[in-house]
C-alpha cells in the first residue's frame, strides 16, 4: 500500500482537482489520509463529500492550526503503507505517478524515487518543465526532489519524520536528511504538474523562504567536504543573500552593489560572513 498525506489549509479553489487526481491513480492500492488544517472555508465540506464515495480517504481534522510539518507528521501517524508520499492541494498528480515511482523504487534498488515534474498556472495550462539532472548531488544546493516523490516508510521513521522547526523548508530539510543516509533514483518522466498562482507560499513568502534556505544550506556546510560542492553551496547562499534583497541581508549591501557583484565576489562575500 502506498500512503499520500494531503494537507490543507483553505485550500477550496483547487483542492477537489489534487483529490481526483489521487483517487485516479493507475495504481490502486493507495489510502489517502486528509489533513484539514483548521481551514475557514469550503475545504470541510469538500472532503467530507469524497470520504462519502471512496473508503480510501481518511480525515483528520486538526483543532489548532498546526501549519505543514507538523501536519505532516500528524498525517503519516495515521498511515497503514509501506510506502510514503505527500501532496499539495493546488497540485494535481498525473495518473501514473504512483505506479511508476513505486516501480522506480523496487526494480532500481531506491529507498526514494523523484521525477520530472512540469508547471502550470492558475488555469491549469502548462507553462514550463523542470530539469533533468544527471548529478543528485545538486540536492546539496537546491531542492531538487521539488513535489514528485514516493519513498519507503523507514525513510520516514529513520528521520523521526519532519522537523517542525522547518517552515517553509520542512521538506528541503528532509531530502537532505535522507540523501545522506539512503539512495535517491531521479525518473526523467514528467509524473506532476506543480501549480504556480498568487497564494502560494514561495510568492507570498518568498523573502522568508530565502533566509529559512540560507540558514540550511549553512547548517549543512558542516556535512560536506567535497569542495566543488561547498563553493555550489557558498554561490546558491550568496544568492539567495541578495534575491532576498528587502531583508536584513540584502540590506547589509546598497542596492548598486547588489546590482553590479557577481557571483564569484558574493561567494567570497559570503565566506566572509560565514568566518571560512
Amino acid at each position: 500500500m502506498i500512503s499520500i498525506v494531503l494537507p490543507v489549509y483553505n485550500g477550496e479553489k483547487y483542492l477537489k482537482y489534487s483529490i481526483e487526481s489521487i483517487l485516479n491513480q493507475t495504481y490502486k492500492d493507495i489510502e489517502l489520509i486528509i489533513v484539514n488544517d483548521c481551514s475557514t472555508d469550503n475545504t470541510s465540506h469538500i472532503i467530507d463529500e469524497y470520504r462519502k464515495k471512496d473508503s480510501r480517504i481518511t480525515i483528520v481534522n486538526n483543532t489548532t492550526n498546526q501549519k505543514l510539518p507538523k501536519s505532516l507528521n500528524i498525517g503519516f501517524s495515521h498511515c497503514k503503507g509501506e510506502y510514503y508520499t505527500w501532496t499539495s492541494d493546488d497540485n494535481i498528480m498525473l495518473p501514473s505517478a504512483m505506479e511508476k515511482l513505486l516501480y522506480d523504487i523496487q526494480k532500481k534498488g531506491a529507498d526514494l524515487a523523484f521525477s520530472r515534474c512540469e508547471t502550470i498556472n492558475s488555469d491549469g495550462k502548462i507553462i514550463g518543465r523542470t530539469e533533468l539532472y544527471n548529478d543528485l548531488n545538486e540536492l546539496y544546493c537546491n531542492n531538487i526532489v521539488l513535489a514528485s516523490f514516493l519513498y519507503k516508510k523507514e525513510v520516514h521513521d529513520e528521520l523521526n519524520g519532519y522537523d517542525v522547526n522547518k517552515f517553509l523548508v520542512e521538506d528541503y530539510d528532509f531530502w537532505l536528511r535522507a540523501y545522506r543516509k539512503f539512495k535517491f533514483y531521479f525518473e526523467p518522466e514528467i509524473l506532476y504538474q506543480i501549480r504556480f498562482h498568487s497564494q502560494n507560499l514561495g510568492v507570498t513568502r518568498l523573502e522568508q523562504v530565502k533566509l529559512c534556505k540560507i540558514e540550511l544550506l549553512k547548517e549543512n556546510l558542516s556535512y560536506i567536504n567535497d569542495e566543488r560542492i561547498i563553493d555550489s553551496i557558498y554561490r546558491e547562499i550568496s544568492n539567495c543573500y541578495f534575491q532576498a534583497s528587502n531583508s536584513y541581508y540584502g540590506k547589509i549591501l546598497n542596492k548598486k552593489d547588489r546590482n553590479s557583484i557577481t557571483k564569484e565576489r558574493g561567494k567570497d562575500f559570503i565566506k566572509k560572513i560565514l568566518g571560512r
